[in-house]
């Protein structure tokens, strides 16, 4: 049965946000009475909606749950309340909640209450479906994948930019997933100035979805004619900036969210400090994509938890632009997790250890 609310949980990974995708089924003699998966909105809760349909059957049933019920209230009281009002009588959790306004607190309590508690049952489940939630709450800071189209001899782009796709069809398809499971974009004024994209998730036979932008942009060099400001009423840009002028009034006035940040002394916006102020937009989850000398800043300043990577067999040089200045990835500590073949390009899916 858990592993049936880890599979149920598996439906809405990375549309969550900012909440974890749990799971929860409810069993009773053997036979399931009721399951869910927590709502797109993050609210409400897999355990109350599957509450809500199991009803007065819950009386004497058991619950298989993926992450630890919360302690804190909502509209109808805590799950851990809910749990207990329902009379379930035992409970399969497979992970504690990290967040501190849960952890434990709800196991404590519903044992007290004289339910059967089981624990850490199939925890990396939770765990894996749940990164960015788990290492996001202990850094205080969204958890950072990097996309990135590499050549043969691990180059970005052509010395003149020119060229606009290095890897193929069947890699972008599957980048737009990737972008379809992220709850935000991350980039710089310089690649919307070079590429112009529109940064939207584009799968088959579905309209083009917008989710949120951050602008990284030190200079408000951001052109007025973008792309990404096009429609922007349906859209949600954030900018980082140090410029207070009249084209961030402008820029305010189409309905970006411009924050202004410090320059260090080296002239660049302070990263971490952008960091530290993404997450408390309560955004947890970001994938980035833009240029080598940024995401080599980003591995400097130590914000990089997982890297996509597409690696075609094309050669361009040593005028190329690099994707890592200084280093090739063999060079970086990572571990990898995953690698498929899309054709002739090949993707790898790392961990920064």
């Amino acid at each position: 049965m858990i592993n049936l609310a880890h599979n149920i949980a598996k439906k809405k990974f990375g549309k969550t946000f900012p909440n974890p995708t749990v799971g929860c089924v409810i069993a009773k003699n053997s036979k399931i009475i009721s399951k869910a998966v927590t709502s797109e909105s993050g609210r409400p809760h897999a355990e109350e909606i599957a509450l809500s349909k199991a009803g007065i059957k819950s009386k004497g049933a058991t619950m298989y749950v993926t992450l630890e019920p919360c302690f804190h209230s909502s509209k109808n009281g805590s799950c851990t309340d809910q749990i207990l009002r329902s009379g379930i009588k035992e409970i399969f959790i497979s992970s504690p909640d990290p967040d501190l306004r849960t952890y434990k607190k709800s196991l404590k309590k519903l044992v007290k209450n004289n339910i059967n508690v089981h624990i850490g049952l199939e925890k990396n489940k939770t765990y894996n479906l749940n990164k960015f939630f788990f290492k996001s709450l202990v850094k205080k800071k969204p958890f950072t994948k990097v996309k990135l189209a590499i050549s043969n001899d691990e180059k970005i782009a052509w010395q003149n930019y020119k060229s606009k796709w290095i890897s193929n069809k069947y890699s972008r398809e599957y980048a737009h997933k990737i972008r379809s499971r992220s709850q935000a974009i991350l980039t710089t004024s310089k690649t919307i100035i070079k590429d112009n994209p529109k940064f939207t998730v584009r799968l088959k036979q579905k309209k083009d979805k917008h989710i949120t932008l951050i602008i990284i942009d030190k200079d408000l060099k951001i052109p007025l004619t973008s792309k990404v400001l096009r429609d922007i009423s349906y859209k949600r840009i954030i900018i980082f900036t140090s410029k207070n002028n009249k084209k961030s009034e402008k820029l305010n006035e189409l309905g970006c969210e411009i924050i202004y940040s410090k320059i260090t002394n080296k002239n660049e916006l302070n990263l971490k400090n952008i960091f530290l102020k993404i997450y408390k937009l309560k955004i947890s989850d970001i994938l980035v994509e833009a240029g080598g000398i940024f995401f080599t800043n980003l591995l400097k300043n130590n914000l990089v938890d997982e890297i996509h990577l597409f690696k075609s067999k094309i050669n361009i040089g040593n005028k190329g632009k690099p994707a890592i200045w200084g280093k090739q990835i063999k060079d970086l500590n990572i571990m990898i997790n995953a690698k498929k073949m899309f054709k002739d390009d090949t993707y790898f899916y790392y961990s920064v250890v």
